[in-house]
């Protein structure tokens, strides 16, 4: 009875742990342009294969942005979700800076909470853009000099093929075990 229950144990701990595994998907921001508004047809735009319905866990960055005047540090953004763009989150490295300039910028964030995934395509949309109209329409705002974000993607439906092999094994052994004391 006792090693049933040490394999019932077993088995309930190998299942816990098919959770998501993350994986670091680092994607090189230099050269990205901010001229306008979410959405403004100058802004630059890249789509990045994460995997099919991956969930993004977390953010890290480590950036440097040049805003060029009227515009603002405080004003360069990106905005990362689903190839739709339809449900972005923005991340605004400078926003205490509101002078224009060079700034460096490093920081994290987690996700987990949020639930942000992308879709079947597996496409991480991400668009540099501003967060305010300045006098120079459609010009270059700024320009997101180098650096990279860092987003830590989980598998989202499938968990890690070493923690499914080490569950069916546990209920394998589980299965074996309860025969065995049945007698058949």
């Amino acid at each position: 009875m006792i090693k049933f229950k040490q394999l019932a144990a077993a088995a309930a701990l190998a299942l816990a742990g098919l959770h998501t595994q993350a994986a670091p998907v680092a994607v090189d921001v230099s050269g990205a342009a901010s001229r306008g508004l979410l959405g403004d047809a100058g802004n630059t735009v890249w789509l990045v294969n994460v995997g099919a319905n991956a969930v993004l866990n977390s953010l890290n960055w480590q950036v440097l942005l040049e805003a060029f005047t009227p515009s603002l540090l405080s004003e360069m953004q990106v905005s990362f979700g689903s190839s739709s763009g339809l449900d972005q989150v923005t991340l605004t490295p400078g926003m205490a800076d509101a002078l224009s300039g060079t700034g460096q910028y490093a920081g994290s964030v987690d996700l987990s909470g949020y639930g942000l995934s992308v879709g079947a395509d597996g496409l991480l949309r991400l668009e540099f853009s501003e967060a305010f109209v300045d006098a120079q329409a459609g010009g270059l705002d700024g320009v997101w000099t180098s650096g990279q974000l860092t987003f830590d993607v989980g598998s989202g439906n499938l968990p890690e093929p070493a923690g499914l092999a080490l569950a069916l094994t546990s209920l394998a052994a589980l299965a074996t075990a309860r025969r065995r004391m049945r007698g058949g």
